[in-house]
C-alpha cells in the first residue's frame, strides 16, 4: 500500500512525519476529552483480584497422567522408570 503512495524516500519520510503528526493529534484529542493517564487510587487497587501461583502446569505433564492413574497402587523405582520410558 506505502509503495503505491511513495515513489522515492522523500516521500516516504515525508509519509510518515505526516503520520505521526496525525497519530499524535488523535493521542491530543483522546487526552482532551478524557483526561490523562492516572494511578489507580487505593480503593481501585483493593477492588482488583490477583490471582497466586496454581498448580495448572502440572496437569499436563506426561508422568502426572501415566504415574498416578492408578492410585491404589504403590510404585517402586524400576515401575517409574518403566512409566517415563
Amino acid at each position: 500500500m506505502i509503495e503505491s503512495m511513495c515513489s522515492n524516500m522523500q516521500e516516504l519520510k515525508q509519509y510518515v512525519a505526516n503520520k505521526r503528526k496525525q497519530r499524535a493529534f488523535q493521542h491530543y484529542e483522546l487526552n482532551k476529552v478524557h483526561g490523562e493517564c492516572q494511578p489507580f487510587t487505593d480503593r481501585e487497587y483493593k477492588q482488583v483480584k490477583l490471582r497466586g501461583k496454581s498448580s495448572y502446569s502440572q496437569v499436563s505433564k506426561y508422568t502426572m497422567h501415566k504415574m498416578w492413574r492408578d492410585s491404589h497402587e504403590k510404585y517402586d523405582l524400576k515401575q517409574v522408570k518403566k512409566a517415563i520410558l
